[in-house]
């Protein structure tokens, strides 16, 4: 009779024990995907200003499933117009490293970009199989080549 209380003892144990690991795992397997990123400060001019390549660098954790990056570009050009454009890239490398990716930026309407100075800003998305982290990219001068 004791050997078998002992037993019963032992196995409520273990499943108290295995529950408590399970709970855990789950607790820390919910986290929230953390990503970087930011605005590097250079951009290349493609087809004659139709569009500006900007470089962004960003990092996001391993456990992140999906990630993206959107930026938005005004320049002022010359009489007093100003160019603007906008573009995203997404399927991100996310491995807890920093990358450096390019975002193409496609003017829009008619006034194209040209080298020189800009300004760029943008956000910021990452998600894993229970939630995403949203942030917004700091303005920053951007120097068109």
């Amino acid at each position: 009779m004791l050997r078998r209380l002992v037993r019963i003892l032992v196995v409520v144990a273990l499943g108290a024990v295995l529950a408590t690991a399970a709970l855990t795992s789950a607790a820390v397997a919910q986290e929230p995907p953390t990503m970087t990123a930011s605005l590097t400060g250079t951009a290349t001019l493609v087809a004659k200003g139709a569009a500006v390549n900007v470089d962004v660098t960003y990092s996001c954790s391993p456990d992140t499933t999906s990630a993206s990056v959107f930026v938005q570009l005004t320049q002022r050009v010359s009489g007093g117009r100003v160019a603007t454009g906008s573009g995203f890239v997404s399927g991100l490398v996310c491995d807890g490293t920093e990358h450096t990716a390019t975002v193409t930026v496609i003017a829009d309407g008619d006034v194209a970009f040209k080298k020189g100075d800009a300004v760029g800003r943008g956000s910021r998305t990452a998600c894993n199989e229970f939630s995403c982290v949203e942030g917004l990219l700091s303005p920053t001068t951007i120097r068109i080549r």
